[in-house]
């Protein structure tokens, strides 16, 4: 009787055993289901923030009409080099390139050897220059750049230590002189100094470095 009590008894704890083991095992698959629920629903969004951010790089948002860039003025090459030379200089010249019109004048229109500060000359043809950009390309961004060649500063070491000064306190002069003189915007002009890393000439001949420095004036195809 004992014996058999005893197996009962047995019996109902494996019995119970088995089904708080069943009702763990339901409730770890329970909360992996809705863990992975989570995950495949988080994919999903990423997925679809991807494919948003994507349209929107192309140059359209899901769902939205992709934005019309504003179409910029077509530069007209007014400032023609009759007009702009008038007896200065036979080699400046005024061309057209894929930033905008660029004018190139040598630095010896503008300053003296190893110079930042503006000529006669130089301030003549500025004016010139100074009213075209006001009058017919005011909504236009400026740049102007300073070349110099490779001579070292040896002489003027003081003031200018290397040729990116120099460079650049000459394509500072011009800039100022447009603001100041040309009513030109100070917010869509900005100089740049290149030294002597961008010539148009190899070489170290006289003639070379003579094309080598220069200064140079875009009036950019974009626009403020």
């Amino acid at each position: 009787m004992r014996k058999n009590l005893l197996l009962v008894t047995v019996a109902l704890l494996v019995s119970g055993s088995a089904g708080c083991a069943s009702s763990s095992l339901k409730e770890s698959n329970r909360r992996l289901k809705e863990s992975n629920d989570r995950l495949i629903a988080e994919n999903t969004r990423l997925e679809q923030d991807m494919q948003r951010l994507q349209q929107e790089l192309a140059g359209g948002g899901a769902g939205e009409t992709a934005p019309v860039e504003e179409a910029q003025p077509e530069l007209a090459t007014n400032l023609d080099n009759d007009i702009l030379m008038d007896g200065l200089d036979p080699t400046i010249t005024v061309d057209r390139t894929p930033d905008g019109i660029r004018l190139r004048l040598p630095d010896r229109v503008f300053f003296a050897p190893g110079q930042a500060k503006l000529t006669s000359r130089g301030q003549r043809l500025l004016r010139k220059v100074g009213r075209a950009i006001a009058d017919e390309y005011s909504g236009h961004v400026v740049r102007v750049e300073g070349h110099t060649d490779d001579t070292p500063t040896r002489k003027v070491k003081h003031l200018y230590p290397t040729n990116w000064e120099l460079s650049t306190a000459r394509a500072c002069s011009v800039v100022r002189y447009l603001v100041n003189k040309s009513s030109v915007s100070p917010r869509k002009i900005f100089p740049a100094g290149y030294s002597y890393y961008r010539p148009l000439a190899q070489g170290r001949s006289s003639s070379a470095r003579q094309r080598n420095r220069r200064v140079e004036i875009t009036i950019l195809n974009r626009t403020l």
